[in-house]
């Protein structure tokens, strides 16, 4: 009788090849088969690493009756690794309903750490505690998207969703619509050469789109409501500057502390 094969899911990287940990590296070699999202997307890495273990298409047009057959092919002996495009697999990307189907079964799997688009953008953000709520893709209906925000607006801590850059406009119009003014940090381009991390508000953005770059894949934070504060911004500046700290210092830490776009903290700064 063989022995039951085991299934692992490997993070690969959001953008630079060199972020992926040898372990993922050595699975991947050990493996009998990768389940790809995408084997055209993913041949570079693998061709990058030398590793030559043949590639099978797994995404989420195929999940269901490919994960039928997986599980067959596991009861056989066969091990697999399953990646995605890009980050984490099962995190808005194939992987969950095999994981369900292997937990039903009783069948093995590991989760290798590695690369999240998510996570690196919360980081990158200086998210407050790192508390924040991870949303994934937001529906591609403009209804339906309008109606899943309406759901979002009482949620204490920062949103992240993930968004290409086709749809961007229309995401951040459609939360100034449902929610009202809201910061808002696009993240975009993570380990890339032109990463880049911009807080703005709704109104900001739309009314002056042409000062962003809308291009490569964002992850976007929307920052929850807060109640009005009347706020001193050049008071604010003044008390930084007189503890010591340069201009630009005083604008990112007021920024950053007062949740203030820093837009318009760094204009107030000109007045001083």
């Amino acid at each position: 009788m063989n022995e039951i094969g085991r299934v692992y899911l490997c993070p690969t990287p959001i953008g630079n090849l060199k972020d992926i940990t040898l372990r993922v590296l050595r699975v991947l070699g050990e493996v009998d088969t990768i389940l790809a999202e995408d084997t055209r997307h993913s041949l570079p890495l693998l061709k990058h690493y030398e590793i030559t273990t043949p590639m099978e298409s797994y995404h989420k047009f195929n999940e269901r009756e490919k994960t039928q057959e997986i599980l067959r092919r596991l009861e056989e002996g066969e091990s697999f690794a399953v990646i995605s495009d890009a980050g984490m697999p099962g995190v808005s990307d194939p992987g969950g309903e095999l994981i369900t189907a292997l937990q039903k079964y009783g069948l093995p799997y590991e989760v290798l750490p590695g690369p999240s688009a998510h996570v690196t953008a919360a980081v990158t953000a200086n998210l407050p505690m790192g508390r924040y709520f991870f949303y994934g893709f937001l529906p591609s209906k403009h209804g339906e998207r309008k109606r899943a925000l309406r759901d979002l607006a009482e949620v204490p801590v920062p949103i992240l969703f993930y968004e290409g850059p086709h749809r961007l406009e229309k995401t951040v119009a459609d939360i100034h619509e449902v929610l009202g003014e809201r910061v808002v940090v696009l993240v975009r381009e993570m380990t890339k050469v032109y990463e880049e991390c911009r807080s703005t508000t709704t109104t900001e953005f739309l009314e002056h789109t042409e000062d962003f770059q809308i291009k490569g894949e964002f992850v976007l934070i929307l920052h929850p409501h807060r109640e009005e504060k009347v706020l001193d911004i050049r008071l604010l500046l003044e008390e930084k500057l007189a503890e010591g700290l340069s201009p630009s210092k005083a604008v990112k830490v007021v920024s950053r502390e007062y949740d203030l776009p820093k837009n318009q903290v760094y204009k107030e700064s000109l007045r001083l």
